[in-house]
């Protein structure tokens, strides 16, 4: 009869636990960017900030980050990347009566 070891070692290496990575498609995680460039009186001034940043909302921007650089600030704006792909429908057209 073989001799037992109260702990044998395993033959097999236990795998390591898999790491879950979030897929993302493409089309959600690209973005474009711009900026404006701005005295930092148009910053502080309660009225020109306010109302490019809505000029820029109405076309799909949004606010990122306000850079000062020196006596000017970089306002850096963002929105998703548009597809250049048209959307067609797939699938069967109803039957025509």
């Amino acid at each position: 009869m073989p001799r037992r070891l109260e702990e044998e070692p395993d033959d097999e290496p236990e795998a390591a636990p898999a790491t879950v990575v979030p897929s993302v498609p493409p089309e959600g995680q690209e973005y474009e960017y711009r900026t404006e460039v701005m005295t930092a009186d148009q910053v502080l001034d309660g009225v020109t900030l306010p109302d490019q940043l809505t000029r820029a909302a109405a076309d799909g921007w949004e606010l990122v980050d306000v850079i000062a650089a020196g006596e000017r600030h970089a306002v850096l704006l963002r929105r998703a990347r548009r597809s250049n792909r048209a959307h067609h429908p797939v699938g069967f057209a109803p039957p025509a009566r």
